[in-house]
Order: structure tokens, then C-alpha cells, then sequence
């Protein structure tokens, strides 16, 4: 075997290894979840089941607002990506195209305000959000999530705009149209995998954030899923399966978006990577 194949080999290798590590987890999750009960405990395990039912799906359903907790993830995570999306794109626009002495100050502070610890903050955050008599809304958490998102979100779109050439909007302004319509029929078009990528970022980041929904609400009409599928777990005991079948649904869409959008967040990665 020649030195070129024996490298082939040993990265096909690694790389099968890696990738049983990384999935192993995701299958022996929805494994439990198919799972009847009383295969959950059994001993050994059993790492294939041939009695997979729906049982714990239909008892999560039945038991727990398991559909209240997906739709309020979904609005807070939408909600997120799209004021995210909306603002970041105004900021990194104006600071692309026109000259700021303060530029890479600004850049160093996003990237700083990102670095920092979210716990610092949840005193602050709790209280003003009280005082404002916000507790147990969409619009705090919206709100506290943007505030989180967007720092990450302007300093991916800041390298994305500043590729897109300032001849472009010059000539948009030339055959008589605005600063706003060049930004919103020329630099957005051309920045759509800059945009598709940060907004898969934001919306992943909103859906899976635990913290801020734990301390912002009270009610558990207005759990998210986090928080929701953490009070399954009981005082003394934990139906596991069920447990599992919580996770399996809030898993679901984030590989749907993924495997609709993924050839975007690629090219969105490379280009911002390559041009920023």
C-alpha cells in the first residue's frame, strides 16, 4: 500500500470514528425515546429495540404542554432572528459604507460584549424587566436575546457588506435611487448568504438558550422548551423515555433548518471567512 492510500485510509478512518462518536449520542436519544418503558431500565441496555412505539410521545402530549413550550420557542426564536437581523444589518451597513475614525474600537467592543459572561447580567436584566412589568413576556425575551445576538451578528455582517464593493452603491444612487433602496435592492441581495448564515446562528442560539427564559418567567404558560423539557424531570423519579421523546421534538426543526439551509450557511461561512 502506497503512502498516499495508507493516508486516505487513515483519514476515512478518523474521520468514521468521529463522526459514530458525534452521532452516537443523537441515536441512543431517540432510541430511548421509542423506547416502551420497560425497556428503559432494562439490564444490559439494549442498544437496538424491536418494540419501538410512540407510547412516550403520545404520554408527553397528553400530560404536558409540550405543544405550548414548542410554540413559545418558536415565537421567541423567530422573533429574535428577525430583530437581529434588522438592526445588525442597518449597523454594519452604516459602518461599512461610511468612514467611522472609531471602526475597529467598535469591532473590539462587540466582540468584547459577546465574551462576556451572561450570568453577570441576570440581576440587572431581571430588574429592569420587573420594573417595566415585562416578566412572563415574548418581548423581554426577545428583547434580552437580541441583546446577546447582536454583537455576534453585526461583526459577522460588518465582513460581509465590506466584500460587497462601494462601486455598486454608487451607481444605484447615480440611476436615482436612495441610500435606503440601494441598501435594500442591491448590498442585501448580494449579502443573502452573510444574512442566512447569522440567522441560522441567532435562531440556534434563541432556540436552545436556557438561562435568561429560566429567570425571565414564572408562568408555565410561557416556559420555552429548555425550561419545559428541564420540569420533566421529577422530585424521585425520571420517565426517561419521555424525557428523550421532549428532546427528539426540540431537535427536529434545528435539523430540518439545517439540512433546508445548510449549502448557505457553508457558502456564508467561506465567503465571510475568505472576503471579511
Amino acid at each position: 500500500m502506497n503512502q498516499r492510500r495508507l493516508a486516505a485510509v487513515l483519514t476515512w478512518t478518523t474521520l468514521t470514528i468521529s463522526l459514530i462518536i458525534v452521532l452516537f449520542p443523537i441515536y441512543w436519544m431517540a432510541n430511548t425515546a421509542f423506547k416502551p418503558a420497560s425497556e428503559v431500565f432494562q439490564s444490559p441496555p439494549t442498544f437496538y429495540s424491536e418494540n419501538w412505539t410512540l407510547d412516550s410521545f403520545r404520554n408527553l402530549f397528553a400530560t404536558r404542554p409540550i405543544a405550548t413550550y414548542f410554540f413559545n420557542s418558536l415565537i421567541v426564536a423567530g422573533g429574535t432572528t428577525l430583530l437581529s437581523l434588522f438592526l445588525a444589518s442597518f449597523a454594519a451597513y452604516g459602518l461599512t459604507r461610511f468612514p467611522v475614525r472609531i471602526e475597529i474600537l467598535i469591532i473590539l467592543a462587540l466582540i468584547f460584549i459577546k465574551m462576556l459572561p451572561e450570568a453577570l447580567l441576570v440581576v440587572p436584566f431581571f430588574e429592569l424587566m420587573a420594573n417595566w412589568k415585562m416578566l412572563n413576556t415574548y418581548t423581554a425575551l426577545i428583547l434580552v436575546y437580541t441583546s446577546f445576538s447582536l454583537p455576534f451578528a453585526m461583526w459577522m455582517l460588518i465582513g460581509f457588506f465590506r466584500a460587497i464593493p462601494r462601486e455598486l452603491d454608487d451607481a444605484g444612487i447615480m440611476d436615482g435611487a436612495t441610500r435606503l433602496q440601494t441598501f435594500r435592492m442591491v448590498v442585501l441581495p448580494l449579502a443573502r448568504p452573510g444574512l442566512i448564515a447569522v440567522a441560522m446562528f441567532t435562531f440556534l442560539i434563541a432556540w436552545n438558550s436556557y438561562l435568561w427564559a429560566l429567570v425571565l418567567t414564572t408562568s408555565p404558560d410561557m416556559y420555552v422548551l429548555p425550561v419545559g423539557i428541564a420540569t420533566l424531570k421529577g422530585e424521585y423519579q425520571v420517565q426517561w423515555n419521555e424525557l428523550m421523546a421532549a428532546a427528539v421534538i426540540a431537535v427536529v426543526p434545528v435539523l430540518a433548518i439545517y439540512s433546508v439551509l445548510e449549502r448557505y450557511l457553508v457558502a456564508g461561512i467561506t465567503a465571510g471567512a475568505v472576503k471579511g
